[in-house]
């Protein structure tokens, strides 16, 4: 096992065991870093935990609706899987997506004309990988040129 990284008075280990190191300044103050690490294992774990919560929800539905009845063929409780983790997978992409446009810029220049335009969110089916998702989308309407844009992602935070 290596020393991944150091931040102040801690070296991270691989996966998430930590260990105290020595630190120059002997402030003893938690670091941000430390902060974000202990975040992030909460976080983590938090994870872990709804994954088996979901697994074992799923495991009930499927007896509940019959999908699962007696011993089933492998790919049944395959299938019934892939589909939860193909859900979750549209349900992060429409959290992302909601998050990324509600911390943008409300405003923007229109690429037409430069005139100044308001921008706001708008749902947008896509179609994924992983089924259709309704995403949000930054929209911008300049009232000069009375026609809708999607602003360019550089000029607005993205």
């Amino acid at each position: 096992m290596g020393v991944t990284v150091c931040f102040g008075e801690w070296i991270l280990w691989k996966k998430d065991a930590m260990m105290k190191c020595t630190n120059a300044t002997g402030s003893g103050k938690t670091s941000s870093a430390e902060a974000d690490f202990e975040r992030t294992k909460k976080l983590k774990d938090r994870l872990d935990r709804l994954l088996r919560e979901a697994a074992e929800v799923e495991v009930e539905l499927s007896r509940a609706d019959g999908t699962i009845r007696g011993v089933p063929h492998y790919s049944v409780i395959e299938g019934r899987a892939h589909e939860l983790g193909k859900q979750l997978s549209r349900e992060v992409q429409q959290r992302q997506m909601s998050e990324l446009a509600a911390a943008q810029a409300t405003a923007a220049k229109c690429p037409t004309c430069g005139a100044a335009a308001r921008l706001e969110t708008r749902q947008r089916d896509m179609k994924t990988i992983d089924g259709d998702a309704g995403v949000q989308e930054l929209v911008g309407h300049c009232p000069r040129c009375r026609r809708d844009f999607f602003p360019d992602a550089r000029t607005v935070g993205l």
